[in-house]
């Protein structure tokens, strides 16, 4: 039945078409299939090699990238050892294997690091870095203090029986054929970020906080208000790089952090698998999530949603411990630090991105309420550890805006700093979508938003639906069903309450995954069994190597190998680079239509689409005190960008302030204050971009 399913889905699953480029003028249209990609993959092997050495074109690089891999690595093993005296402290060293054990080791770190990163930040303390060193050693000898007594007791403890029969020679064999992806992962994990979202805010703000010393909520990025405990691993390093550029080789470090996340994902879910069902389940569960390319497309811009996906999971974990013991073993479970952890690893989630309130921290803390009954210190225990993780962001919320889940809800807290239409245009911008005839729950989107659930979506997995399926019909209920009800809320949080962007559904894939694993377990338990499991998660690996390496239609930068210099020349834009060239590091840059400006090296006074142009005071000012304010400000540069602002402007789009307009900078060129620089793009009468430069007050 598995054989037949899996090949019906096969055939659904490869026809599905593929973003790719409109043709040029006068070529014909390629409107490729997935089973497309995937064949041109196959065919196109040598030259997808060739494009990771920037196909023969670009310099290499190496060494470049060793400051970046030394500091992750510091930030890694020190959050190891921070992760090893949390579970100690927990009475959870036991609980968890090798592998899930190492990778929990990490998480717990990494989430201690971002919690005190996010803490000494809001305190201003962003330019001491021997503050952190001494906050951090404190936090390292305080919940270490105990646990040297535990390290010489280690080798006189007995190991537990083994549960399961051991097939290394097949894992290893499976490690290796994983391994070209792996090494992709890591490779673009590493390189200069280019996605807009990730230029725009997820290294942007950490770059911006640097600057200025402190965490707050900038006047110019409405994002600054949103939970970002992902991209404290680019802050933290930021603190303590050597170099002069220290905000970038900061950002590339974190970046590479939150790359990893996909292999954290994967050994995880090998661990989980390994420990809830069998070898089976583990191998199955891992190469799913190493052959889904939303995971690694995660890894290669920067975006965040693998790391909150991850924490999910995390989260679920010790409620599935629960559920798997039998009953008469529930006495042995140390039940409360299950629910400590469980809330700790929850609060990460939310402490990434607000909807992981409705699809992490509220359906387990609904596990648990199942697997504990009425056990209200349990229970307790996980709210406070949730609360302890995410209160910082909100508290920061509360002081600069007044409203403690900015920018949301703004219609609820009365002392949100917006203006009635501001929080308008937000809540427009992000509430469900209508379709054509103005519905936002239609039957057609009930089915669409099913089929992109069930693997429509352009790069999800190939290997996951037909065995997750199947565990719902063979895998012990008491597993699969949990993980069912949280698939479910996921997928009703995503169609219900969001604007439906597809990658928001990534924390679904590491349960969806998990989920499969158990169907593979049972799957396995016949010889023909395991020759389809060979069968189907090779192609897996296979089609999610094609498809990442697809540029064309993924947009994922494939050039491992090349210099990181070289790479990043490439994602800057003319305007930047011509800012960066001209300004002097103390001139100040006014910004307004384009809010990528991570790589502009000098300072800037900016908004998004949501905010208040910093200019907006000008427009009631005489020439005289315009130039004032511009220079108390020290802006030397005014960069304009039309064409976003127009794009911004388009029927669906997000709206832009109406007071910028072209007749605004005409007016402050005719009073002498500004004159254009030699960068004009476009039309001259009205052109997409231009640069100006503010005149000095005593010009002719």
């Amino acid at each position: 039945m598995f054989v037949a399913g899996a090949l019906v889905y096969a055939y659904w699953y490869f026809s599905a078409p593929m973003p790719w480029p409109a043709p040029a003028p006068g070529q014909p249209a390629f409107d490729p299939t997935r089973g497309d990609l995937v064949q041109n993959g196959l065919l196109l092997l040598p030259e997808i090699v060739m494009n990771w050495f920037g196909g023969g074109e670009s310099p290499l690089g190496g060494f470049d990238r060793l400051g970046i891999v030394l500091m992750a690595t510091l930030i890694l093993l020190f959050s190891y050892a921070l992760g090893e005296f949390v579970l100690f402290r927990l009475n959870l060293l036991k609980q968890f294997g090798q592998i899930d054990g190492f990778v929990l080791r990490l998480a717990s770190g990494l989430m201690l690091l971002s919690w005190s990163t996010c803490v000494l930040g809001q305190f201003g303390l962003l330019h001491y870095p021997l503050a952190f060193f001494v906050v951090l050693a404190t936090l390292f000898f305080t919940l270490g203090i105990a646990w040297k007594k535990h390290l010489f007791e280690r080798a006189t403890e007995e190991q537990p029986p083994a549960t399961y029969k051991s097939q290394e020679h097949e894992s290893w064999a499976w490690l290796l054929a994983a391994v070209p992806l792996v090494l992709f992962t890591v490779g673009v994990s590493m390189l200069p970020p280019y996605e807009y979202d990730v230029v725009e805010y997820h290294l942007q703000l950490p770059k911006q906080w640097y600057e200025a010393g402190q965490i707050t909520v900038l006047p110019g990025n409405i994002y600054s208000g949103m939970p970002m405990g992902a991209e404290m691993w680019a802050l933290l390093p930021m603190v303590f790089q050597p170099w002069e550029t220290d905000w970038y080789y900061g950002a590339l470090t974190g970046k590479l952090i939150v790359g990893l996340f996909t292999l954290l994902t994967a050994g995880l879910l090998y661990g989980a698998g390994k420990r809830l069902s069998g070898e089976w389940a583990a191998r199955a569960a891992a190469i799913s999530a190493l052959g889904t390319a939303w995971l690694i497309y995660q890894s290669g811009t920067g975006l965040v949603d693998g790391v909150w996906a991850f924490y999910t999971l995390a989260a679920l974990y010790p409620v599935l411990l629960v559920f798997a013991a039998q009953p008469k073993d529930n006495d042995g479970l140390p039940l409360t630090g299950l629910a400590v952890f469980s809330g700790l690893m929850a609060g990460m989630a939310f402490s990434v991105k607000y909807p992981a309130l409705l699809m992490a921290v509220l359906p387990v803390f609904g596990m648990w309420i199942y697997a504990v009954r009425t056990d209200w210190k349990r229970l307790g225990l996980y709210v406070a550890a949730v609360t302890v993780v995410v209160s910082p962001w909100l508290a920061k919320n509360v002081l600069a805006t007044g409203n403690p889940v900015y920018p949301l809800a703004g219609n609820v807290f009365s002392t949100d700093i917006r203006s009635p239409s501001q929080i308008a245009q937000w809540d427009h911008a992000h509430q469900v979508p209508e379709d054509a005839n103005g519905n936002r729950y239609s039957t057609k989107q009930l089915i669409q938003g099913f089929w992109i659930f069930l693997g429509r979506s352009d790069w999800m997995g190939l290997t996951i639906v037909p065995l997750a399926i199947a565990a719902l019909w063979i895998a012990p209920r008491r597993l699969s069903i949990p993980l069912a009800v949280m698939l479910a809320i996921s997928w009703l949080v995503w169609w219900g309450l969001s604007h439906r962007l597809e990658r928001f559904l990534i924390p679904a894939i590491p349960l969806g995954c998990l989920l499969a694993g158990l169907g593979a377990q049972r799957i396995s338990e016949n010889r023909l069994g395991r020759v389809a499991l060979r069968v189907w998660l090779g192609l897996g690996l296979f089609t999610a190597f094609a498809l990442v390496n697809m540029y064309d239609s993924i947009k994922l930068d494939p050039q491992i190998f090349v210099s990181l210099e070289s790479d990043k020349n490439v994602h800057i834009t003319d305007a930047i680079a011509f800012l960066n060239e001209q300004a002097s590091p103390e001139d100040v840059v006014l910004a307004t239509g384009d809010a990528e400006l991570f790589y502009l090296q000098t300072k800037v006074l900016y908004h998004t689409c949501f905010d208040d142009a910093p200019f907006k005071p000008l427009l009631a000012m005489t020439a005289q005190q315009r130039r004032d304010w511009l220079a108390e400000r020290h802006v030397q540069w005014v960069y304009v960008h039309w064409g976003e602002i127009a794009r911004f402007r388009s029927p669906g789009n997000y709206g832009f302030p109406e007071y910028v307009t072209r007749e605004f900078f005409e007016e402050m060129e005719i009073q002498g204050i500004l004159e254009r620089t030699q960068f004009v793009h476009g039309n001259p009468e009205e052109p997409a971009v231009v640069i100006y430069r503010v005149r000095p007050a005593d010009a002719p």
